[in-house]
C-alpha cells in the first residue's frame, strides 16, 4: 500500500513539473542561439501578444536580446547590429494610427 502512495506522489509531482515547464515555455520565446534569431523570436512574440508596433514590447524585447547576446555583439560591427535590429522591426505588425482632432480652446479677450 505504501508503494502505491509513493508512486502516486511521484506521478503528481512529475505531472506538475511538466505542466509548469509547458506554461513557462509558452510565456516567452526562446532567446535563440544568435542575436538575429533572438530578435526574430521576440518580434514574433510581440506580434502575437500585442496590438502592434509601436509599443514598449518591441523595444524592450530587442533590448533584452542585446543583453542576452551582449558578448557576441562585441564581435559584430555597430552598423551591422543596428541593421539587424532594423530588419527585425520591419517584421513588426503595425498598428493603425488614429487621427484625433485637436481640442480648440476659446480665444481669450481682455476687457
Amino acid at each position: 500500500m505504501k508503494l502505491n502512495n509513493t508512486y502516486a506522489i511521484a506521478l503528481v509531482v512529475s505531472g506538475s513539473i511538466l505542466v509548469g515547464t509547458t506554461i513557462s515555455s509558452q510565456a516567452a520565446p526562446s532567446d535563440g542561439s544568435n542575436l538575429g534569431e533572438c530578435y526574430n523570436n521576440w518580434i514574433s512574440h510581440c506580434n502575437a501578444t500585442t496590438s502592434g508596433y509601436p509599443n514598449s514590447c518591441y523595444g524592450e524585447s530587442l533590448d533584452h536580446c542585446d543583453g542576452v547576446h551582449g558578448a557576441s555583439m562585441t564581435q559584430i560591427p555597430g552598423y551591422k547590429a543596428k541593421t539587424m535590429r532594423t530588419k527585425a522591426l520591419r517584421k513588426a505588425k503595425r498598428t493603425n494610427a488614429r487621427l484625433v482632432a485637436p481640442v480648440v480652446q476659446p480665444a481669450r479677450s481682455s476687457n
